[in-house]
């Protein structure tokens, strides 16, 4: 599988197949309504974190600390995925969020990922379904939609 070599479509394809593989049907399916752009302004955060600007030892003690709080919160979500697995429990919003992001970045690489997360927007604000080529127009003013030719006139006519 070289992602270079694939269509959008083809890795949308496969994309939705590794999820629904490995989150099965239902949570593959909530995890592509759930994916979707979001408006979120940056600098704004960034603004405020660099108004309350520690020193440099404040800044090292809190990156340790961080450090400390990741490792323990990727412990808890092994656990809580491993008892997914094994049918004890149901995961939660974010979590189907996470591992449906997870699956994708692991199984189509970087670059595979974005064309299948692009693909997916496209499709989210588009009426025409994925499967189908976009439509054409050629030179002549012939909408070109397969096995049929729609004539567009011009309003003036």
């Amino acid at each position: 599988m070289n992602v270079l070599e694939m269509t959008d479509l083809e890795i949308y394809e496969l994309g939705t197949k590794q999820l629904t593989e490995q989150l099965g049907t239902t949570y593959a399916a909530q995890f592509l309504q759930k994916c979707k752009p979001r408006d979120y302004d940056y600098t704004v955060e960034r603004h405020k974190w660099l108004a309350d600007d520690p020193d440099i030892l404040t800044m090292a003690k809190q990156v340790q600390e961080a450090k400390a709080l990741q490792a323990k919160a990727e412990r808890v979500k092994a656990e809580r995925i491993d008892a997914w697995r094994n049918g004890l429990l149901e995961l939660t919003d974010i979590e189907i969020y996470e591992l449906g992001l997870k699956v994708l970045a692991d199984s189509l690489g970087a670059y595979g990922f974005l064309r299948f997360i692009t693909q997916h927007f496209k499709h989210l604000n588009s009426d025409q379904p994925i499967d189908l080529p976009p439509q054409s127009v050629p030179d002549n003013g012939t909408r070109v939609i397969p096995n049929q030719q729609i004539r567009e006139t011009d309003p003036q006519d």
